[in-house]
C-alpha cells in the first residue's frame, strides 16, 4: 500500500483538503492517506519530511504532499531533511518531470495559485509517474528530448548527488 503523507499551513489548507478528499474517494489505487493537519508551515514540512524519511528507511512505498501559499516555503524547509527531494510544481508537466528526472518524493503546491482541479491532476501525475521513465503526457508519448543518454545519466544521478553532498561535509 502506498502511504501518502499530507501537511499544510493555513494558506494551503483548502487545496490539501480537496486533494485528500479526492485520494480517499479514488482509493482503488490502495493509498493510505495520513493527514498531519494544518499548522505553521515550518512544522508541517518538518513533520512530513521526518515521517517520510522514516518510512523510506524501512523501504516502504511512500510520498509526501505539502501545501502553503506558493508551495515554495514548504519545499525549502522539507529539502533541509536528508533523503527528501521536495519539488514545488505549478503544472502537470513540471510534476511529471520532477518525478521522472529528480525522483521527487514530496510534491509541494501553492494554495494561492493552484485550483483544486489542477491540484488533483498534479497529485495523480505525481503518484503515477515513475523515476527514469519518460514523463507521460496526453500530448506526446515520449518527449523528443528523452533518450537513452538521459536514462543512463539519471540511473547514476543519485550516486553523483551523494558524492557532491559528501564533499561538502
Amino acid at each position: 500500500m502506498i502511504k501518502i503523507l499530507l501537511g499544510c499551513d493555513g494558506f494551503g489548507e483548502d487545496l490539501k483538503n480537496a486533494i485528500k478528499t479526492y485520494l480517499l474517494s479514488h482509493n482503488n489505487k490502495q493509498y493510505e492517506v495520513i493527514d498531519y493537519g494544518c499548522c505553521e508551515y515550518y512544522k508541517a514540512s518538518a513533520t512530513v519530511a521526518t515521517e517520510l524519511k522514516k518510512l523510506l528507511e524501512r523501504n516502504e512505498t511512500a510520498f509526501g504532499m505539502l501545501f502553503c501559499g506558493t508551495g515554495m516555503g514548504v519545499s525549502i524547509i522539507a529539502n533541509k531533511f536528508e533523503g527528501i527531494s521536495a519539488a514545488t510544481c505549478e503544472n502537470e508537466r513540471a510534476v511529471r518531470c520532477a518525478r521522472a528526472i529528480s525522483d521527487a518524493n514530496i510534491l509541494c503546491l501553492g494554495g494561492k495559485f493552484t485550483s483544486s482541479e489542477d491540484g488533483i491532476k498534479m497529485a495523480d501525475a505525481f503518484l503515477e509517474q515513475e523515476f527514469v521513465q519518460p514523463p507521460k503526457s496526453s500530448e506526446v508519448s515520449t518527449p523528443e528530448w528523452w533518450s537513452e543518454d538521459v536514462e543512463n545519466f539519471l540511473k547514476t544521478s543519485k550516486e553523483g548527488i551523494a558524492q557532491v553532498l559528501a564533499a561538502q561535509k
